[in-house]
């Protein structure tokens, strides 16, 4: 029997512990959040207590106590409680899953009242409370991605007047193409935001308390402002006792080992294996945290170790009317990446001519691939929720998946469902007519 201790109780490390519990082993595991697990957990506040319960059995809790010091000569932490008591536990193998911290902009009056940043699940119900008072009427949101647009779109749904500033042309220009985002740009105005982009924010303004927002070519009014413009890993406190690289994240092999024997690290502080390169780049998402800390069980539990097969960065969202999702490269990234990719961009119905209007809707998709033909990132979005389509080519991304492929692949048609030709085909088969042109 082995003493596990995780440290972290979102995405990765509710999936090992999950993991862990589900292979049934007589393992003893300790389990440390700095925060509140029923908030972190998402647990409904009249299930709190009996959800609490039902894990407590399987695993001791530490609640709203962080970890502050690793020592691996003797295989323990040292953390403290919310009474501000220390206190030694040891492991036989110890699991991070450390998270990031919000990046603060260092600009005057960063640090007036009503300036905010998502931090954790707490901090989320926090800003949803504030879209619900009256006092706040101006809300300011600094970074245009996808929490930002997201949560000024809960803003503006409760009456809120909302500005939204960002350094890039539009909004979601990390995420998405411009096929994609001068569409959600202008969809956004219409929904009643105000978008201030390519614009910097220079300082914040008020006494005591937020008043304005001034950038390098305006000042908007603010009760509230939402800085949302990245994250950095929250591992200086590991500086000295792990090796970090020169962004602060925590260096792991491919079974998630750090450079200390027994202790292993997941998500948001560390890089993992990004497919469409074979490079090791930052995913700061759920979904690659999960999957990290549902193989990092398996490996704990077993002498026959799966390599982690690496992500594609796959994500989805909904906002101003449309449903997006992307997945591996995209043209801004390959172009930071120094990655050559070619790519083909289709606008098509996505039922036959013949449906109701009603239920037909545009499907934009874009696909990239290089000179081999090999799938390397794609993007789509409609008025109509088809994200789904999206997991399709990130396995085809992760299995080496060619245009030849899709274009050929067996999918379904069904009127009133789908287009004789599915749109990966259609895609595919556009790319590979330009490339026999060219």
């Amino acid at each position: 029997m082995a003493k596990i201790i995780i440290v972290g109780a979102a995405h990765g490390g509710r999936e090992t512990v999950n993991g862990l519990l589900a292979a049934n082993t007589d393992n003893e595991i300790h389990w440390y959040e700095h925060g509140q697990f029923a908030t972190a957990l998402d647990w409904a506040p009249a299930d709190a207590e009996k959800e609490r319960l039902a894990l407590s059995q399987q695993v001791t809790l530490f609640d709203q106590t962080t970890v502050t010091k690793i020592t691996p000569a003797t295989h323990t932490i040292t953390a403290r409680n919310q009474r501000g008591q220390l206190q030694t536990d040891h492991y036989d193998r110890l699991v991070l899953s450390v998270g990031s911290l919000p990046i603060q902009l260092p600009i005057p009056g960063a640090e007036l009242s009503g300036v905010q940043s998502i931090q954790n699940r707490a901090s989320i119900n926090e800003l949803k409370l504030a879209a619900k008072s009256a006092a706040i009427k101006n809300v300011v949101v600094i970074g245009g991605g996808y929490i930002g647009m997201n949560f000024a779109a809960l803003f503006k749904q409760t009456g809120k007047q909302v500005t939204v500033i960002d350094v890039n042309a539009r909004p979601f220009s990390h995420n998405l193409d411009s096929e994609f985002t001068q569409i959600l740009a202008a969809a956004s105005v219409e929904n009643g935001l105000q978008l201030k982009m390519e614009e910097r924010v220079t300082a914040i303004l008020g006494s005591t308390h937020v008043t304005a927002v001034q950038t390098n070519r305006g000042q908007y009014a603010a009760d509230l402002v939402l800085v949302a413009v990245g994250n950095r890993p929250n591992t200086a406190w590991l500086r000295g006792t792990l090796t970090l690289d020169s962004e602060g994240l925590i260096e792991t092999d491919d079974y998630f080992q750090t450079s200390v024997p027994d202790i292993y690290a997941i998500g948001d502080a560390t890089k993992v294996r990004f497919t469409p390169t074979g490079t090791k780049e930052r995913i700061t998402l759920g979904s690659a945290a999960s999957h990290a800390g549902r193989l990092l069980a398996h490996n704990l539990l077993t002498d026959q170790r799966i390599v982690f097969p690496g992500v594609q960065a796959t994500s989805a969202l909904n906002a101003a009317g449309y449903y997006f999702a992307a997945t591996g490269l995209n043209t801004q990234l390959a172009v930071r990446m120094q990655q050559p990719v070619l790519a083909t961009y289709i606008a098509v119905p996505r039922l036959v001519a013949s449906a109701p209007a009603r239920l037909n809707a545009t499907v934009h998709f874009k696909l990239f691939y290089d000179k081999t033909h090999r799938i390397l990132g794609a993007q789509i979005m409609s008025t109509a929720e088809l994200t789904a389509v999206i997991n399709t080519v990130s396995l085809a991304i992760q299995m080496g998946v060619t245009l030849e492929q899709l274009a050929y692949g067996d999918f379904f048609f069904q009127p009133g469902l789908s287009q004789p030709v599915d749109v990966l085909s259609t895609a595919s088969l556009q790319a590979l007519q330009t490339l026999a042109t060219n």
